[in-house]
């Protein structure tokens, strides 16, 4: 009897711990939380609970290799656990495991069909699958089971709005407002579904309060950014808040409060060569130049170091990891921003020489709507963007065609891109009169690690692309340049599946006895088409220095 009392006490004492240590977690005292469970774990090493929460800690602290082995360790004491499936479908999501994430986020509803969590999280994986149809069914389900479930509803929103159903998107980002009227994402999100509806002023508003529930959402600033750059009432209005953006952006990346979590994500999962790479010969190219920028001779020194490692690996396109020293001496210069400046826009951006009339009837008249124009910038606007490429650091985005790209509602904006866009408006009018600029962009390759933007199709009605690096490093003139399909992308396709399903695309092309145009590389020259138009980059050889990589930019006007 005294064994069985003895027993009682200590499952009692561990149902306290396991209290205490809940409580910890879910005030989002993470290491306080940690702490604890890994004391009953100390004590009971197969307390599947313990082992599970002590992985979503890490989950939530961005350990996910640790949280992906705790987790395993408590499916393996309860297969049946739904929640750690569940959790487990999210770890592996961030470690972009979507088939298994998937796998595990449907046993969860097995395991437990009336619970609306399970169902929510399967949707979540059957849209990061691109199951839209399917995604939708389960968040229905999870209001079902739970109407009082703002999350499910805003995710609902998400999945309609990703096929573009923007009306029922609205619908179900109201109802999880009117039940979580604080609700940043599902504000963010109402305020996309405004936009692409029209409803700018509106959605700016929404914007607005998204910042101000969560000021860190550089993504929302980007997006609130885009509307004051397509309004162009206000050109000040929307450089300043595109360089807020790109001031977010850095500071979510390397910034003094995330220093710390820098330095350790470069040592846990690496920096891409290929972006490496392209900083340290920026870098090195603005030493030469005389330009002074916080870090910039110990980033160089680091720099070499790293890539000269990376270079003996097996595989250099691995990111290659960093040692503590390493990671602090690059990220002084990471967190800086430089730009390159000038006096004032040109008299010209556009050159002047050039009948513009006459081009926007060539269009007009064209049988596919795919054009080229030489010699499409002045002179002065040629020097400027190449300087203003060449120096600025704005390239933020990596892809994995180890690419990087710059974009306009996160610092790729100045008084000369705004007047570009102007001034295409008024040289071709009744191309470019009735549509907004949505966006601008600009796209740098290394012509030895990658090979280009693979076919996919944009959003817009007219896309301009416009290619600014010197003719000489071309090594193979005629090609370097762009491949466009006469075959629009169907209007019932969602974005993913014309920008993704590179097989897909590819079928549909050959379905639809599509043709395609080759336009070769040429600096200064601007390819016009319809930009529902599949299309892709052309095979790329170019010089393997920094002034040699391949450079286009990028303009989208009005709406599919």
């Amino acid at each position: 009897m005294a064994k069985a009392k003895t027993g009682r006490k200590q499952q009692a004492a561990s149902a306290r711990a396991l209290m205490a240590a809940v409580a910890h977690h879910g005030a989002g005292r993470l290491d306080q939380a940690a702490a604890a469970y890994q004391r009953i774990l100390k004590a009971e090493p197969a307390n599947a609970q313990a082992l599970h929460l002590l992985g979503v800690v890490h989950h939530q602290k961005g350990d996910n290799e640790i949280a992906h082995d705790l987790i395993s360790r408590a499916l393996e004491i309860d297969p049946n656990y739904a929640d750690a499936h569940g959790n487990m479908g999210h770890v592996l999501s961030a470690l972009h495991r979507h088939a298994e994430a998937l796998s595990h986020f449907t046993t969860a509803t097995v395991l437990e069909p009336t619970l609306a969590e399970a169902h929510n999280n399967l949707g979540q994986g059957l849209q990061q699958a691109g199951r839209i149809d399917d995604a939708i069914d389960s968040y229905t389900m999870a209001t079902t089971l739970n109407p009082g479930f703002a999350e499910a509803w805003c995710n609902n929103g998400a999945a309609h709005q990703e096929l573009g159903h923007m009306s029922d998107a609205v619908s179900f980002y109201r109802e999880a407002l009117r039940l979580r009227p604080h609700y940043p994402e599902a504000l963010a999100r109402l305020a996309g579904a405004l936009a692409a509806m029209g409803e700018t002023d509106e959605a700016i508003v929404s914007y607005r309060a998204a910042l101000d529930l969560d000021p860190d959402d550089a993504t929302a600033q980007a997006n609130l950014t885009s509307l004051y750059i397509g309004d162009e009432t206000d050109p000040n209005r929307a450089i300043a808040e595109s360089m807020k953006s790109l001031a977010m952006l850095l500071q979510s990346q390397y910034g003094d409060t995330a220093c710390a979590a820098t330095i350790k994500r470069f040592g846990a999962e690496g920096i891409p060569v290929f972006r490496l790479k392209h900083d340290l010969q920026q870098a090195v190219y603005l030493a030469g130049r005389r330009v002074v920028i916080d870090g910039l001779s110990e980033f160089v020194d680091a720099g070499n170091g790293i890539l000269a490692r990376a270079a003996m690996a097996n595989d250099p396109g691995l990111p290659v990891r960093l040692e503590r020293a390493e990671a602090a001496a690059l990220v002084p210069y990471l967190q800086s921003g430089h730009f390159h400046l000038s006096a004032g826009p040109p008299a010209f951006v556009l050159n002047p020489e050039i009948d513009w009339a006459a081009e926007e009837q060539k269009y007009i008249e064209s049988a596919n709507e795919i054009v080229h124009i030489d010699d499409f910038l002045s002179p002065a606007a040629l020097a400027w963007f190449q300087a203003y490429c060449l120096e600025s650091r704005v390239w933020t985005k990596e892809y994995a065609n180890k690419y990087l790209g710059a974009f306009s509602d996160q610092g790729f904006i100045s008084p000369m891109h705004l007047q570009l866009g102007r001034e295409l408006r008024e040289k071709l009018p009744k191309l470019f009169g009735p549509h907004t600029l949505k966006r601008f962009w600009g796209f740098k390759y290394d012509a030895i690690l990658g090979k280009g933007i693979n076919v996919h199709a944009d959003f817009a009605r007219l896309n301009l692309n416009f290619w600014i690096t010197p003719d000489e490093h071309n090594l193979t003139p005629g090609t370097g340049g762009l491949k466009v399909y006469d075959v629009p992308s169907p209007a019932n396709w969602h974005f993913r599946a014309y920008n993704e399903g590179k097989d897909a695309i590819y079928r549909f092309i050959a379905d639809h006895h599509g043709n395609s145009v080759t336009v070769p590389y040429k600096c200064n020259r601007a390819v016009l088409f319809n930009s529902a138009y599949f299309h892709e980059t052309d095979e790329l050889h170019f010089a393997d220095l920094y002034e040699g990589r391949r450079v286009n930019v990028t303009y989208l006007f009005g709406s599919r």
